[in-house]
């Protein structure tokens, strides 16, 4: 009886097989010549893959980035001002703007996100058309808070023409604005990297952060060539429209 069941076992085994395996039943030249194809199969997909998807590398498709962003010791409302007079003396169109944005603010050892309210200005003609001065505050530390000004510039702050226009914005400056006083900095937060950040950043724009490089003394008069006459931003208008 036992030897009955054995035998039924195995045979239902065997038919199991057979017809969930088709492929497999011949001899072995068959299965040799399943095995070319699977293979052949493997090696075509793997060309194309590497043909329709090369392997490219970070740095051919990273963008160039159009913002800086400045912490200065000057109040945000002297930026905007300063930048304002100089577009005006150009002969720039402006169009204000204000709003909010999120801000991170570390309370003790956890990060807290609160609203700052936002003020810019947006270039709408000239040789800076599209450029935009936005700034804020915010608290870096426990108290006290760190002005920012945000440039977006169309081609990247790196652009000679956007130099000239910072160093003219920041010689109208009252104060030197990568410097910050004792009771400034201790408010804060004394030993954060805000303050190195801030001399490294102007100190990539051509400027001497060093302690005699304050007052800053500029080549030329402003605006120069970045005037713009009335029928020159006409013709220009007319050729939008």
């Amino acid at each position: 009886m036992l030897q009955e069941n054995h035998i039924s076992r195995r045979l239902c085994m065997h038919l199991h097989f057979q017809y969930h395996f088709p492929a497999l039943k011949g001899d072995g030249r068959e299965k040799r010549r399943i095995r070319t194809h699977h293979l052949a199969n493997v090696r075509e997909r793997e060309q194309g893959n590497a043909r329709v998807h090369p392997c490219m590398s970070c740095r051919s498709i990273m963008v160039k980035r159009a913002t800086l962003d400045l912490e200065v010791s000057v109040s945000t409302i002297q930026c905007i001002r300063i930048f304002r007079e100089l577009a005006e003396e150009a002969g720039w169109e402006l169009q204000r703007h204000e709003g909010s944005r999120l801000v991170d603010r570390f309370a003790i050892i956890m990060p807290m996100a609160q609203n700052a309210r936002t003020l810019g200005l947006k270039v709408l003609n000239g040789p800076f058309r599209g450029m935009e001065l936005t700034c804020w505050s915010e608290t870096r530390g426990s108290s006290g808070a760190v002005n920012i000004a945000s440039w977006l510039v169309p081609g990247g702050p790196d652009e000679p023409q956007f130099r000239t226009l910072v160093h003219h914005w920041v010689a109208r400056m009252d104060r030197c604005p990568w410097r910050w006083t004792f009771g400034e900095r201790s408010k804060v937060g004394y030993l954060l990297p805000v303050w190195r950040q801030s001399r490294r950043r102007f100190s990539e724009l051509g400027f001497n952060t060093k302690k005699g490089g304050w007052p800053v003394v500029v080549d030329g008069d402003w605006p120069g060539k970045y005037r713009v006459d009335e029928s020159m931003d006409s013709r220009s208008t007319l050729e939008d429209e």
